[in-house]
């Protein structure tokens, strides 16, 4: 189906948050001036858990252009996601994260695609990797790539069956229950539990909404220091394994052909995988399908 274009040059009826916790101050700094180069009419949300004053000296340079509010009482991504959609007062809300900087036309783009599909609750926009130095073999592989939080399929718009969580926008009309995030599944302080936002999209298509991917929705993510290594790498299969274990539902696979090097990926991780799946979540209660919210 085409996409209808809105009318407006302007973006009133979308709002962008980002949550952000001790960031690297330059890219959230030109994550920042992206944000504004877009025909918003509110003001940017940032919602900052950080321990420290690094990002709030970043603000200070976007004073009255920018919607601050310090969060050190957060208890990890998703309530800080929950605030986002709390304090937002437009109907759509498209969150981007603090190591991504966006291309031009983003939300635009974003908010554009909504028109394809009048029951589109999320849009995922593609996400590419921006690397410090050269990344270790296969690390630039499909599987390797959904790990360290890039979503790539391609240069065709689809209805998928989830996104990944660096950039997307959601109708803030068509939520899974109050809040939308499950703080118990989301990454916190120690924990590397990343499974909200899958809860979030079982309970999305439990409602009857459908999500999408948008390849004109472009953000380049920064891949943090100590996070393109094998040790970082074999930690967080560990902990996918785990979140293997949290919905009796059975996930849909991404719509993508997998190649050589994607499946040697998979094999060089597979113990891991397996050593947590086997062990399962400890201290997570499981959770039916379409159940996103705590």
């Amino acid at each position: 189906m085409p996409t209808r274009q809105i009318s407006a040059m302007t973006l009133d009826d979308l709002t962008v948050g980002i949550p952000t916790c001790d960031d690297d101050p330059e890219v959230l700094g030109q994550s920042l001036h992206r944000v504004l180069d877009e025909p918003l009419t509110r003001p940017p949300i940032v919602v900052d858990m950080s321990r420290t004053s690094a990002v709030h000296e970043v603000i200070r340079d976007f004073a009255g252009r920018i919607d601050f509010h310090r969060y050190p009482e957060s208890t990890g991504v998703s309530a800080s996601r929950n605030r986002l959609i709390a304090l937002a007062r437009t109907r759509y809300l498209l969150m981007i994260d603090a190591d991504a900087v966006p291309e031009p036309g983003w939300a635009m783009t974003m908010r554009d695609t909504f028109e394809r599909d009048p029951r589109a609750a999320v849009i995922g926009g593609r996400c590419l990797p921006e690397w410090s130095g050269r990344p270790p073999a296969l690390f630039t592989s499909a599987p390797a790539l959904d790990f360290l939080g890039m979503f790539d399929l391609g240069e065709e718009a689809m209805e998928v069956p989830r996104i990944m969580g660096t950039t997307y926008a959601i109708d803030c009309e068509r939520l899974p229950g109050q809040p939308p995030f499950s703080t118990e599944l989301g990454r916190r302080e120690g924990s590397m539990l990343g499974f909200e936002e899958v809860a979030f999209c079982l309970g999305v298509s439990e409602l009857g909404w459908t999500i999408w991917y948008e390849p004109g929705a472009r953000v380049r993510h920064f891949v943090r220091d100590g996070r393109a290594t094998w040790a970082w790498m074999q930690r967080r299969a560990f902990v996918a394994g785990q979140e293997s274990r949290l919905t009796e539902a059975r996930l849909e696979p991404l719509p993508r052909r997998l190649n050589l090097r994607d499946r040697a990926f998979m094999a060089a991780i597979a113990p891991m995988y397996l050593a947590g799946r086997i062990r399962g979540p400890v201290g997570v209660e499981k959770r039916p399908a379409g159940a996103a919210a705590e």
